[in-house]
C-alpha cells in the first residue's frame, strides 16, 4: 500500500464535511503548492548563507544569462522574478545600495535605464547557484529519472494550458502575481545604509 501524505488525510476530512464537491483537482493543487512552500524555503534558507534572497537571486540570475558585461532592462529581468514594475524597481534599488547591481542610462532609451551586474554581484551568484542546484537534485532524490521526466512533460503540458503568458510575453506586467517568500531573517550586510529614524 502506498505511504499517504497530508494531502490524503485533508481530502478525506473535507469529502466526510463536503461529499458533494469534488476535490479531485485539489490533489494536484494541493501537492504542488505544498512542493513550492518546500522548495522556496529550502532554497531561501540556503541562500540567505549568501546574503541573498530568493528575489535577488533570480534577478542575478536573469542578468547571467543575459551574457557578458551582463546587463539587462528590468522588462527583461521582470520576465524572472515575476515582480510588478513597483516592486523590481524597490527591489533593484535594494540591490544597487548592497552593492550587487548598478543602473545605467540606457543608450538606447533616454527614458529607461539597463540594469549591470557587479563583480560583488557575480560572486555572490556564482556561489549561490552551486548549493541551489545541489538542493533541487536532492529534492528530487525520490523518483527515478524516468519519474522525473514524465513529472516534467506533465507539468509542461498542464502549465501551456493555463498559462496566460506564453513565452515571449511581458510577465512583468502581471499585476496580479508577485512572488511570496518564507519570513526567514536575513544577515545584516555592512554595505547597506541604515534607515533614517523620522
Amino acid at each position: 500500500m502506498p505511504r499517504r501524505d497530508r494531502l490524503d488525510f485533508l481530502s478525506e476530512s473535507w469529502h466526510a464535511v463536503r461529499p458533494d464537491i469534488d476535490i479531485g483537482p485539489w490533489q494536484v493543487w494541493g501537492r504542488t503548492t505544498r512542493l513550492h512552500e518546500i522548495f522556496v524555503s529550502r532554497i531561501t534558507r540556503a541562500l540567505r548563507e549568501h546574503d541573498l534572497s530568493f528575489t535577488e537571486f533570480q534577478t542575478l540570475g536573469a542578468l547571467v544569462l543575459a551574457g557578458p558585461p551582463y546587463r539587462a532592462n528590468p522588462n527583461r529581468i521582470g520576465e524572472f522574478n515575476l515582480l510588478t514594475s513597483g516592486g523590481l524597481a524597490n527591489l533593484l534599488g535594494r540591490m544597487e545600495r548592497q552593492g550587487l547591481v548598478e543602473r545605467r542610462p540606457d543608450t538606447t532609451d533616454k527614458r529607461g535605464v539597463v540594469v549591470e551586474l557587479t563583480a560583488r554581484g557575480l560572486q555572490h551568484f556564482n556561489a549561490a547557484v552551486l548549493e541551489e542546484n545541489r538542493i533541487e537534485h536532492e529534492l528530487l532524490e525520490g523518483l527515478s529519472p524516468e519519474e522525473k521526466a514524465i513529472l516534467g512533460m506533465l507539468l509542461r503540458k498542464l502549465l501551456l494550458s493555463v498559462d496566460p503568458y506564453p513565452v515571449g510575453e511581458h510577465p512583468a506586467e502581471r499585476t496580479e502575481m508577485s512572488v511570496v517568500e518564507p519570513r526567514l531573517p536575513l544577515k545584516r550586510r555592512s554595505a547597506v545604509a541604515p534607515r533614517r529614524k523620522r
